[in-house]
């Protein structure tokens, strides 16, 4: 597996480009203000077409650069259903952005238990609510990894203060669909470095 991250925006939001190999294809996960020209040059380097972009939830910093992405790839979008109608809403105006961010529409919704193959990868969708309406994460068994968005961090999680956040049920999302993955499997999220289940089980204060 192939990966590189992209931490871009007003609020160092991560998106990442994942690739199964050299010549083989790519998904990019979340798209942060500014990344899609060196997301697409890097998946460009390798040799392999972004055959999907998917959002981990419909917050205004990880889908800036959507529509950039779709429009300079032929990659579908995939979204979790109750976060798809975010997608329009201009909330980047809430946290004093004026910029307008350009609204995209998924191609395809993502569900649990249908998985995203990329080439010789398989993404398992996991539902992780509690940071926001519609929040997955996407988990690649053979590899080891998932992609998490903002429902957990290196020593913290997801904040719950936003409108359809809730702290319990955030906290469920993480007992019950990420800490039983393995504390081999390595967690890359939203903001920050990455982590590993394993250290965050044994450290992260919130889950003491």
């Amino acid at each position: 597996m192939l990966l590189e991250v992209f931490e871009t925006g007003p609020v160092a939001t991560n998106g990442y480009v994942v690739a199964d190999r050299e010549g083989g294809q790519a998904l990019i996960v979340d798209a942060p203000q500014g990344a899609a020209p060196a997301m697409i040059e890097q998946a460009r380097r390798w040799k392999t077409p972004v055959a999907f972009l998917a959002n981990t939830h419909a917050h205004w910093d990880h889908f800036w650069d959507n529509a950039a992405i779709l429009r300079l790839t032929d990659a579908k979008l995939g979204i979790h259903s109750d976060s798809a109608p975010l997608l329009r809403v201009p909330q980047a105006k809430m946290f004093g952005i004026q910029e307008e961010i350009e609204p995209s529409t998924p191609d395809f919704l993502l569900e649990e238990g249908k998985p995203v193959e990329v080439g010789d990868l398989k993404f398992a969708i996991l539902d992780c609510p509690g940071h926001c309406p519609g929040s997955v994460a996407l988990f690649e068994r053979r590899e080891r990894v998932v992609f998490v968005g903002d429902v957990l961090f290196a020593g913290s999680i997801g904040r719950t203060d936003l409108p359809g956040g809730d702290a319990e049920t955030l906290l469920r999302s993480i007992r019950k669909k990420l800490l039983p993955l393995g504390d081999d499997v390595r967690v890359f999220s939203g903001h920050g470095p990455a982590t590993s289940i394993g250290r965050e089980r044994q450290t992260n204060p919130f889950l003491q």
